[in-house]
């Protein structure tokens, strides 16, 4: 019965990858293949098995967390001390930017409010409503002031510095730094590699001579749609609590270089498999050639992952089946290989 199958469909599939119209077209599939002692091959069982596969990809030691800093106004910058990777305290000043405009503005509403103040002292209430309006007036430009000085928020590291020099002009809302805390320092993967991560799953870091075993606390399948694209492709790798601090304490190198190595495993347990070389693929379709004594029969197979040389077989053929492997295609006078 699985012989009509076969070349049922292999008449179907002929027409559908070679359009062939009865004439011995260069590609087209007969089936069953007679005369299998005119083709040099080996085989292979199909069976149940574990398929696994070991990659390894570039990490960063950095800090995927950070404060970004942003300056207030359009202004000249009058100071900056931003050094990418240096320590700061909090209260540090990092950037000062010309605020003399709005000093013009500062001592205005001070005259102001030294006249609604007088007014308020022996007016009635709306007096007194004016001078509150004006001092409040006053305590926003001051706070506007204030934040012409940029300050570290916190202990920190500086992670990205977008270099103001002194003498620039810098924009409301563009970026100043980036701060992190000490203890944010993580390994992290971005870009492609990243992709292929999930939430949970557990790989190995190399980190100078030595492996630790790390699991993915954040991945591109858990990170909110509204995330900023760096994030969307990023998967941050978790040693365990104190470990890179306990690195960091032995070897600052280690930590400062700034790189580490990942080591991913996909595997797939209890799948139905044969090696890679014995699937064909031609499009979106994919074919297995059966061996049934001296004759051949090609069947259309659905795949799914393919690791460590070894195709898992969704569904086409069955466990125990032997299908041609080494060799595949290679038609020559040698009889087939036991």
């Amino acid at each position: 019965m699985r012989r009509i199958i076969a070349a049922f469909t292999a008449l179907i599939l002929c027409a559908a990858l070679t359009g062939c119209k009865g004439e011995n077209t260069a590609g087209e599939i007969k089936m069953p293949i007679y005369g299998a002692e005119e083709i040099s091959f080996e085989v292979a069982t199909a069976d149940y098995m574990d398929i696994s596969q070991t990659d390894s990809t570039a990490a960063v030691i950095g800090y995927p967390y950070a404060t970004y800093l942003t300056f207030p106004a359009e202004a000249q910058v009058l100071f900056a001390e931003i050094t990418k990777n240096s320590a700061v305290s909090e209260g540090d000043v990092l950037v000062e930017l010309d605020s003399s405009e709005l000093d013009y503005e500062i001592n205005n509403q001070q005259t102001k409010v030294n006249a609604a103040y007088t007014a308020s002292l022996s007016g009635g209430e709306a007096a007194k409503v004016q001078y509150r309006i004006e001092q409040n007036t006053l305590d926003m430009l001051l706070a506007k002031k204030d934040s012409y000085t940029i300050r570290a928020p916190f202990d920190g590291i500086i992670t990205e510095s977008y270099r103001p020099t002194v003498g620039s002009t810098v924009h409301e809302g563009d970026i100043c730094c980036a701060i992190s805390k000490p203890e944010d320092v993580r390994v992290y993967i971005e870009g492609g590699a990243a992709s292929g991560l999930r939430f949970g799953q557990r790989v190995q870091v190399r980190l100078d001579n030595d492996m630790y075993d790390a699991t993915v606390v954040s991945a591109p399948d858990v990170i909110p749609a509204t995330a900023s694209k760096k994030a969307a492709n990023r998967a941050i790798l978790d040693l365990g609590e104190g470990t890179l601090m306990d690195i960091y304490e032995k070897d600052p190198m280690v930590i400062t270089a700034g790189w580490a190595t990942a080591y991913i495993t996909r595997e797939r347990r209890n799948v139905l498999a044969v090696p890679a070389q014995s699937v064909k693929t031609r499009g979106s379709t994919s074919t297995v050639t059966l061996v049934d004594g001296d004759e051949r029969f090609k069947l259309p197979v659905t795949i799914g992952e393919t690791l460590g040389g070894y195709t898992e077989i969704i569904n086409g053929i069955s466990a125990g089946d032997i299908v041609m492997a080494e060799g595949t295609g290679e038609f020559s006078t040698a009889k087939s290989k036991e």
